[in-house]
């Protein structure tokens, strides 16, 4: 499997919603595309002539001076952006694409990133997926079993991974909608564990993937919780979970319990 990859192409880009919920408003993106050529890279390699690869120079200018000649309103949400990127790659198989945004929501410290792949190999039709991780959402709160972990609040980033589906990203207006609904998440969810008090990151866990299927309406969510503070003589221990609206519709993990 050859690919030619761009990695971390910065723009600044008025793409959907900033920090503070204002749109058209510039803000750093990230662009890392992953393609894999409809040919392989053997031919390039045989003759060592660039001519018959897939010129990552060129492929970046024309990237480039696409991003910097758009309109200011070319890109109100995500999709239109991820439209006009796959249209400017050619000769693709399969293209892998990540989109982050590292200053999109005013708790995350590691940004929101947008992961996205479609597959033209097939001859008949194109198969895409889209999804969306809120990555290290930091909270203060009171977990852990240790004496004074029930004294003194510690902080946990809370990372959370949604698909989303394609009523919610096919039209503008309703992905417009979608992102402010994915500020109101993280908000709820930074303010619901900031006021927790669990004895497990386990428990944690569960309880911010039950508000973001239940309370949000995503069918599935996968959700990490790094605790750095837990063993001093490690970077971070941390969990992580995957869980079904389904599974929560008989059982309510949110319980804030005290100290």
């Amino acid at each position: 499997m050859d690919k030619v990859i761009l990695k971390n192409m910065r723009f600044d880009l008025p793409i959907g919603l900033d920090a503070w919920r204002r749109f058209r408003k510039p803000q750093p993106v990230l662009i890392t595309i992953e393609a894999q050529p409809t040919s392989t890279l053997e031919f390039a390699a045989a003759k060592d002539d660039v001519n018959l690869s897939m010129d990552y120079g060129k492929l970046y200018k024309i990237i480039s001076s696409a991003l910097k000649a758009a309109d200011p309103d070319a890109f109100p949400t995500v999709r239109a952006l991820i439209s006009l990127l796959v249209g400017l790659v050619p000769d693709c198989g399969v293209l892998d694409m990540e989109i982050l945004l590292p200053k999109a929501l005013p708790h995350s410290t590691g940004g929101v990133l947008y992961r996205f792949q479609v597959d033209k190999s097939e001859l008949e039709i194109d198969t895409s997926s889209l999804a969306v991780t809120v990555r290290q959402i930091a909270c203060a709160c009171i977990v852990g079993v240790n004496p004074q972990e029930r004294i003194y609040k510690q902080t946990v980033f809370v990372d959370i991974s949604v698909p989303m589906v394609d009523p919610a990203v096919g039209v503008g207006a309703l992905e417009e909608h979608y992102t402010a609904a994915l500020h109101d998440m993280v908000q709820t969810v930074w303010e619901r564990v900031e006021g927790s008090s669990y004895h497990t990151i386990e428990a944690l866990a569960t309880a911010v993937a039950q508000i973001v299927t239940a309370n949000y309406g995503h069918t599935v969510a996968k959700v990490r919780i790094d605790k750095p503070s837990a063993i001093a003589t490690i970077e971070a221990a941390a969990v992580e979970i995957t869980r079904s609206k389904t599974f929560f519709e008989n059982k309510d993990f949110w319980k804030v319990k005290l100290p």
